[in-house]
């Protein structure tokens, strides 16, 4: 792969052990009706997703950018402030039973003209600390939240995670 070319694999999502976003479903107005599965960060509490993920195919040059898909559970306007972190896990040197601080990257992103339409948040790294010197190849957990005491948040009601995906800056 050439630099520019990296991917972020997702392996698994897993809510952390508390203040985590909460699995619902939105139905859509097909029919046979879709059943999309979405996580619930709510609008009152801060609330995270720890995603594992693997870099693949990076050149170490530039940092990484996350989009992260969404909608809003009803709201028709407002802000929600989306927020990441990586802890990066490499080979030998990191405990995941010891305490590790997340620095997370924020970003503001409106919320779209009708509930049921995607917003497409981009969240960007760049390379060194800000990504914990995450490296080619490493498993790491991208912590995900949604800031909703941060002032910036004016959305009411639950934001829903759809997707989110990586690649190199």
């Amino acid at each position: 792969m050439a630099s520019g070319d990296a991917v972020v694999q997702v392996l698994d999502i897993m809510p952390p052990a508390a203040t985590y976003a909460t699995i619902d479903t939105r139905t859509g107005g097909s029919t046979p009706a879709e059943t999309v599965i979405v996580w619930d960060f709510d609008d009152s509490t801060i609330e995270y997703l720890d995603i594992k993920c693997r870099l693949f195919g990076y050149g170490a040059e530039t940092g990484l950018t996350f989009k992260v898909f969404w909608s809003a559970e009803t709201a028709t306007g407002g802000v929600c402030r989306w927020g990441a972190a990586i802890r990066a896990m490499p080979d030998d040197a990191e405990d995941v039973d010891v305490s590790h601080t997340y620095d997370f990257n924020d970003v503001d992103d409106t919320a779209p003209s009708a509930s049921g339409e995607l917003g497409y948040a981009t969240i960007t790294f760049t390379d060194g600390a800000d990504m914990d010197a995450l490296a080619e190849g490493e498993v790491f957990i991208l912590r995900l939240r949604r800031n909703a005491s941060h002032a910036n948040d004016t959305m009411t009601g639950d934001a829903e995670l759809w997707a989110i995906a990586g690649s190199e800056t």
